[in-house]
């Protein structure tokens, strides 16, 4: 707009039109998507998710406190530290380098690790790495006659990779990769059952609004984990168990202190999963997640919290808590994660 007041006052009322043209956009986005989202997550009963007997569970499972407070949102940098696992194109418009690590406290023994990095790539380019640890420990094995036989370890390892760039200030593209392994092994018994794989993943970033961001992302594209049990098992076979592959969207939408974000994830095993989150931001050191998804006909809330601590001389630091709601007598699930942006 002309900044002199010298000029006609017809552009300042163009100027008008436009504000209330994307107020309008805004308001009419809300209603059209955000609405009857909510009205699935606290009515439906036809959209639940049985996800539980396909393979891949860490993959999909909540690894990082912002997102435990963000109903499992992981579109976008701002709901999520691994955010760029599932959509790698969520780091392009943040142009730091950063490492994190986190760990989630479950019940009956099972653990999960993780550990990632970024580094911006000039001009406008960015590289993240990272690595996910998930499983299970002390399962009580069983042999043929029913008597304990020991205890079994069930690990899953997903080692990642992911590129992305801007192709201009409004959108990003995004490329990741993934290598899956899994084992079953005791210290008991003569057992190490190994299984392996590879998986890939497309995603988007489209900023078409100030303060909005728009994503898209394929998930677990060709992901498995392939066996060979000829050596373990008289009557062994090779066979592979695949990841159920996913297209998740999901809209993001700043207003001052606090931003709201809804995501869908569409599994083509005909299963869906919605989550919805709102971000506080009063305090300038202080970040507060509040979200909940909506799975299993269940709805699984959670909150987060992340404070930054800015010292006089390093690069800042942040401590990042959340906690959510496990399944129905699992009690809840603790997340703890720390973090450098540089």
């Amino acid at each position: 707009m002309f900044s002199s007041t010298e000029r006609s006052p017809r552009p300042l009322a163009l100027a008008h039109e436009d504000v209330s043209d994307v107020t309008s956009f805004i308001f009419t986005l809300y209603k059209i998507v955000i609405l009857p989202i909510l009205f699935l997550l606290l009515s439906s009963n036809l959209l639940a998710s049985g996800l539980g007997g396909y393979t891949g569970t860490s993959n999909r499972f909540t690894s990082d406190p912002l997102s435990a407070g963000t109903g499992g949102i992981t579109l976008f940098h701002k709901t999520s530290t691994n955010s760029y696992s599932q959509n790698p194109a969520s780091q392009a418009f943040f142009g730091q380098r950063s490492f994190d690590a986190g760990l989630v406290q479950l019940s009956l023994d099972r653990f999960i690790y993780t550990v990632n990095a970024g580094v911006p790539l000039p001009p406008t380019a960015s590289l993240s790495i990272g690595m996910i640890a998930a499983g299970t420990k002390n399962i009580e094995a069983r042999d043929s006659r029913g008597y304990a036989a020991g205890d079994i370890s069930d690990t899953e390892m997903t080692y990642l990779v992911s590129f992305s760039n801007r192709f201009s200030d409004k959108l990003a593209f995004g490329l990741s990769l993934k290598v899956l392994t899994k084992q079953f092994s005791s210290d008991d018994v003569e057992l190490d059952l190994k299984g392996s794989g590879f998986g890939a993943g497309l995603g988007f970033v489209f900023k078409p609004l100030a303060g909005s961001s728009f994503a898209l992302a394929v998930k677990d594209w060709n992901a498995s984990y392939k066996w060979k049990t000829q050596d373990i098992f008289e009557r062994g076979s090779s066979y592979q168990d695949q990841f159920p592959m996913s297209l998740s969207w999901g809209w993001l939408q700043d207003m001052g202190a606090i931003s709201l974000a809804v995501e869908h994830d569409f599994y083509f095993i005909d299963e869906s999963i919605y989550r919805i989150a709102i971000m506080w931001n009063g305090i300038q050191a202080l970040q507060v997640n509040a979200g909940m998804s909506y799975e299993d006909d269940t709805i699984y809330p959670g909150l987060s919290a992340r404070y930054e601590l800015v010292w006089k001389q390093g690069p800042p630091m942040h401590i990042d808590y959340g906690v959510k709601i496990g399944t129905p007598g699992e009690g809840y699930r603790n997340y703890l994660g720390w973090g450098v942006n540089f």
